[in-house]
């Protein structure tokens, strides 16, 4: 017995249109968010940027704060595939764990890492936002675990995922700190090379003392 297929529904050029319109809104309001900040980026001034009408925006992001989830989701993907890309060359394994640093401090340069900082910090103030943020918070926690878990299965040590999850969260806390010096005071931390080579040697430290063999009794 055949299982009948599910009809193909076209994309046509509507919805082409619409996930064009949709990536320029995306892109502006990063832009936005990260030139001028939570406060100042509104829907008319996205719609500007994008150069899109703002009842087409309007029509995907009826408030602000739709607007602003939309774009957080958004911009913590361009940061996981910034972070992917600098790590591609590494295999999976030891080397991809210990230059995990690197890449997470790499990808907090970007515009996109900016515009989620600034969503992050408006959470406090913002009752609209901080009503709905913990739904992405907690997506986001999840996308994290998950690859925590990936990594300790590639480094052989699915047991030691404690461990691995702790170190992983130092460095994302640490380094956001870091960044933060650069978005919000406009320099960089004099400290940032140190602070690396600090996290970096935890890294290597946590490496080794997995590679050890167990001690027999």
């Amino acid at each position: 017995m055949t299982t009948a297929k599910k009809p193909r529904v076209p994309r046509g050029p509507n919805a082409e249109r619409r996930a064009a319109t949709r990536a320029k809104i995306m892109e502006a309001a990063v832009r936005c968010l990260a030139e001028f900040g939570y406060a100042a980026t509104s829907t008319p001034l996205v719609a500007k940027m994008a150069r899109v009408s703002r009842g087409s925006l309007l029509h995907q992001f009826p408030t602000k704060v739709d607007l602003i989830l939309g774009v957080a989701q958004y911009a913590s993907n361009a940061r996981g595939l910034k972070v992917r890309e600098h790590l591609a060359p590494y295999p999976d394994g030891a080397n991809r764990f210990l230059h995990g640093v690197d890449a997470v401090w790499a990808s907090l340069h970007d515009p996109a890492a900016i515009a989620l900082m600034e969503v992050t910090i408006a959470a406090r103030s913002d009752p609209d936002l901080a009503e709905r943020y913990p739904e992405f918070a907690g997506d986001l926690d999840a996308t994290l675990h998950r690859a925590r878990v990936r990594m300790a299965e590639n480094l052989g040590v699915p047991e030691r995922l404690e461990e691995i999850e702790a170190v992983a969260h130092l460095t994302r806390v640490a380094l956001n700190g870091l960044a933060m010096d650069s978005v919000f005071i406009g320099r960089e931390s004099p400290d940032a090379a140190r602070v690396l080579a600090l996290l970096k040697s935890i890294r290597q430290r946590l490496v080794d003392s997995l590679q050890s063999p167990a001690p027999t009794s």
